[in-house]
């Protein structure tokens, strides 16, 4: 069950209810993934927030939340967690593009890590 919590900047941040089937891996393991795929993975009471970053990455409008079913949609480009692990974190947060666009240099600077810094959570405190 999700709970929408705020929708700011395109984002959408969600409180997860379910069952982590890999909790003990690095948050960058789902670079290049669905969210769906990350959703299903997240703890139990861990709080996950992700966001449409069509507009920074791609320069277009994103469409990812307000679509008929986003998570199957988006693949993460970008990816942060306040722990190691997925499965040791209590803060999980996403960066996604629609799947089409997910090739060549937006595929390599994914994987490079740098996205990240368009993520709120990702800042340095």
């Amino acid at each position: 069950m999700r709970l929408p919590a705020v929708v700011f900047a395109a984002a959408l941040m969600v409180t997860i209810s379910g069952c982590a089937t890999q909790p003990d891996v690095a948050p960058s393991t789902f670079i290049g993934k669905t969210v769906a795929k990350l959703d299903k993975s997240v703890p139990s009471g861990t709080s996950f927030a992700w966001y449409d970053l069509s507009e920074q990455t791609l320069h277009q409008p994103g469409t990812l939340i307000s679509g008929a079913d986003p998570d199957d949609e988006g693949v993460i480009v970008a990816v942060c967690a306040n722990a190691k692990t997925i499965g040791s974190s209590s803060r999980i947060s996403a960066g996604a593009i629609p799947a089409s666009n997910y090739d060549g240099a937006i595929r390599r600077n994914a994987e490079a890590g740098k996205f990240r810094e368009l993520l709120p959570e990702c800042q340095p405190q």
